[in-house]
């Protein structure tokens, strides 16, 4: 799960459950490795192939690679971090409809993140508006949204943090809550909230990011 064709390749065969070939699943990684994920993935049971060397989920059917890609982090902190944390997690009687997405514990620290994983131009405002509203809720010493993508974040999430932070603050937000570039494709606003991609590794960004909280640890004023 680590390597991001490999998730490409587990997306594609959400896309394509109920029957698929290795050529389905060469967007974004060669014929060999995509075999060799598919061989992979029918040693352990999660796909299934037929005669005629199609294959399908055992488990179907699917409606997102959303909820894998939220185990993932949570596991990555268990492992890498040695922080408990749970997924998928909902939450009765909040403003924000209470569904976060993962919830650890790090460091004594209350961390939260937003895992999307459809690319910059699938994500709404709304969403970014609902990304603050649950840490309006939550009250969380560190938040991170996280792309699984490698495509920039500059262009579009920075742009509607921005807007959002304006909308709740007025015109001095920049001022009091500018979005600012940590590292590449890595933003922070105020050393607390985090906007990252995955084209580093997943794991070295999120250490770069929980790093940067404990070098700076400024609060977000909410």
């Amino acid at each position: 799960m680590k390597k991001y064709s490999f998730r490409l390749v587990l997306r594609d065969m959400v896309k394509y459950q109920e029957g698929f070939r290795v050529e389905d699943l060469t967007h974004y990684c060669s014929a060999k490795v995509a075999r060799g994920y598919c061989n992979l993935l029918g040693e352990m049971g999660v796909i299934i192939m037929d005669r005629k060397e199609r294959y399908r989920t055992r488990v179907s059917p699917l409606y997102s690679f959303g909820p894998t890609l939220e185990w993932f982090i949570a596991e990555m902190f268990r492992r890498e971090f040695a922080s408990p944390a749970l997924y998928g997690v909902s939450v009765k009687k909040t403003a924000s409809g209470g569904d976060y997405d993962v919830i650890t514990a790090w460091n004594n620290r209350l961390v939260y993140v937003e895992v999307k994983s459809s690319p910059p131009k699938g994500i709404e405002i709304s969403e970014i508006f609902t990304f603050f509203s649950r840490l309006d809720d939550l009250l969380p010493d560190v938040a991170i949204l996280f792309n699984d993508t490698q495509l920039r974040m500059k262009d579009k999430l920075v742009v509607m943090f921005e807007e959002e932070l304006r909308r709740r603050y007025g015109t001095k937000s920049r001022a009091r809550y500018p979005v600012e570039r940590l590292i590449d494709e890595l933003f922070h606003v105020r050393h607390d909230t985090f906007i990252i991609n995955s084209k580093r590794g997943i794991v070295e960004n999120f250490h770069l990011c929980l790093k940067d909280y404990l070098q700076h640890g400024s609060e977000l004023r909410r």
